[in-house]
């Protein structure tokens, strides 16, 4: 009984102490949820003050933009009233210009019209080399306003100028852009309005306020003469009319090199035929030569035949005795023997002198085909681009009768000489022949062999 009443009594104490904590937790979460209420209310408290600054702010701000909105509208309005007000005023001012010049405005406008096409021509006049800024005196050509007494007299000393001096043949220092991109100074010497020429006889022409050196020159006994003319050992020199349009022209005629790069891969074939065709004919012309040179000399010594000729293979052959019939095959062997060492070489020259025109009509089947697709492709509005194909087409035939004409003659020239030299060893082997039969029925062969008989 005594341990139930103990227990009941430490029961007791320990629900108390639990009872005490709970509420002190409880007193603790509630001044932290105060404490939080008052951080969030102080935080909308300050938001809403800076919500209501900007606010006004932006009152203040839209007030701003109005005024000055307001402000411009003002001044577009005033700027309008001053417009109308300075068109009415250039109008008055026009018509009172009207009225002043009179009949005198049409003269006015021939002058203008006139100062500006002679700006034109200055600005391509070799003389504004000499006579640099002569064209900015003519700039009232494009102004509105009434042209006054320097500049009506500006246009006729111009005109004056240029009349004179395109009478004159003078020499002046003057800076020339040459080719490389160099521009030095030098000595030029100007013939009129139509050319000017350096002192090393270069021709010049003027563009862009300068003279320039001429990409492409004229031949050079052209240039040496016009250096003659201006070092004054020579009184003649090639004059261009056309101011150096026709020189500039000249300059973009294509060189030899430009044609033959034209033709292609064809035209090269062509032109490496063509060697080959002409170093052979070169070859037979000097073998042919030699023979005939080794033949006359076996003439002069018949009696001493020698193997370096062919005649003299004939008569070595012809010493071998036998009968006739067997001396007569000898020199038939010896005949055919010769036949194609003097022939050598004349089928490949036949042979190129016919293919190099063939080819020529190849790389002209091959350029129309070329112009025909630029045709379908780019239409027939440019002929630059049909230009490339055309003058592939015609350039390769060129090369081929270039090739074909030299070796064709050569051929025919090498043949001639390689048949008289044939018929020359047969006569003399049919001359053998007779001489050999002469001595043993003389009067009979006569009448039979007369030619050989003659030969021998």
């Amino acid at each position: 009984m005594k341990l139930s009443c103990v227990l009941a009594t430490v029961l007791l104490l320990g629900s108390a102490v639990n009872a005490s904590a709970a509420e002190a937790d409880m007193q603790a979460l509630l001044n932290t949820v105060q404490d939080r209420v008052a951080r969030e209310q102080a935080t909308d408290q300050q938001r809403l003050a800076t919500f209501r600054q900007s606010s006004r702010e932006q009152v203040k701000l839209l007030q701003q933009a109005e005024a000055r909105l307001a402000a411009s509208q003002q001044r577009q309005t005033d700027l309008k009233t001053l417009f109308d007000e300075q068109e009415s005023l250039l109008a008055e001012q026009q018509n009172l210009l009207k009225n002043r010049t009179g009949q005198l405005g049409e003269i006015f406008g021939v002058v203008k019209q006139q100062a500006k096409d002679l700006q034109g021509v200055l600005m391509d006049s070799l003389i504004s080399a000499e006579l640099p800024g002569r064209a900015e005196r003519l700039e009232f050509s494009g102004q509105q306003e009434v042209l006054t007494r320097h500049e009506l007299e500006a246009l006729w000393q111009t005109f004056q100028q240029e009349l004179i001096y395109s009478g004159q043949v003078k020499a002046f220092e003057a800076p020339v852009v040459m080719t490389s991109g160099e521009t030095h100074n030098t000595e030029v010497v100007r013939v009129g309005a139509f050319n000017a020429v350096s002192a090393d006889g270069e021709f010049l022409v003027y563009a862009d306020d300068r003279l320039k050196q001429l990409a492409r020159q004229p031949d050079s006994s052209v240039r040496a003469q016009a250096a003659e003319f201006v070092r004054g050992e020579g009184d003649t020199l090639l004059v261009d009319p056309n101011r150096g349009g026709l020189l500039q022209l000249l300059s973009l005629k294509p060189t030899l090199q430009a044609r033959i790069e034209q033709g292609g891969g064809v035209g090269y074939l062509i032109i490496g035929l063509g060697i080959v065709g002409l170093l052979v004919a070169l070859w037979r012309l000097l073998v042919s030569t030699y023979t005939g040179l080794r033949i006359r000399r076996q003439l002069a010594a018949v009696q001493n035949p020698r193997k370096d000729n062919p005649l003299g293979r004939l008569l070595l052959a012809a010493q071998a005795g036998g009968s006739r019939e067997d001396m007569e095959v000898r020199l038939d062997s010896a005949l055919l023997a010769e036949t194609p060492k003097l022939e050598q070489g004349l089928a490949i020259l036949k042979l190129i002198a016919a293919v190099a025109p063939l080819l020529g009509l190849l790389g002209t089947v091959t350029g129309m085909i070329g112009t025909f697709q630029s045709i379908t492709l780019f239409g027939t509005g440019d002929p630059k681009m049909m230009a490339g194909g055309i003058s592939q087409a015609l350039i390769t035939t060129v090369l081929g009768l270039c090739v074909a004409i030299p070796l064709l003659f050569c051929h025919s020239h090498l043949f001639s000489r390689t048949r008289r030299t044939l018929q020359f060893l047969q006569q003399k082997s049919l001359a053998i022949l007779v001489e050999r039969e002469e001595a043993q029925q003389p009067e009979v062969l006569a009448e039979e062999y007369p030619e050989a008989a003659n030969a021998a």
